[in-house]
């Protein structure tokens, strides 16, 4: 058992959501170091940037807190939010993972934008930008690698 998969196993349980795609969601973010910053200022196990963390850290979506009250590179806190997120947008995407991916990473507005130009959604489509096709895809590989080291 890896360090994380107790709080995987804890939060997708509590949010139906597949541990293993949350572990692999961490694994292509910050390969599970706590206190990853990306040149963004996204920081933490699961990537968030301040104005998200300020929405999710608590659970709560579409709740601003004006501060802080969880630290993002405490990985609780961290993989608790991720879940709560994920559970959010796999709501928004009706249940395409691959779409709540890209929501995660793009933005839910920009792939909502593109879908309204482009008439659909699809994880290949060149319009999507090629980091989110490549996060998209190093999730599924991992996912699928994690599943099958469960068998």
């Amino acid at each position: 058992m890896d360090k994380y998969d107790g709080l995987f196993k804890k939060y997708g349980a509590a949010n139906n959501i597949d541990w293993l795609l949350l572990k692999a969601q961490v694994k292509a973010e910050s390969n599970f170091n706590p206190n990853a910053k990306s040149p963004a200022g996204a920081l933490g196990l699961a990537q968030f940037m301040k104005a998200t963390w300020l929405e999710w850290q608590d659970g709560t979506p579409g709740i601003q807190i004006a501060k802080m009250i969880y630290d993002r590179t405490n990985p609780e806190h961290s993989i608790r939010a991720q879940a709560y997120y994920m559970k959010w947008l796999l709501k928004q995407s009706n249940g395409n993972v691959r779409r709540a991916l890209a929501f995660y990473n793009y933005g839910i507005g920009n792939v909502k934008k593109m879908e309204k130009k482009y008439g659909r959604f699809d994880v290949a489509f060149p319009h999507l930008p090629k980091e989110t096709r490549d996060y998209v895809t190093r999730i599924d590989r991992f996912y699928n690698q994690y599943k099958e080291n469960q068998r």
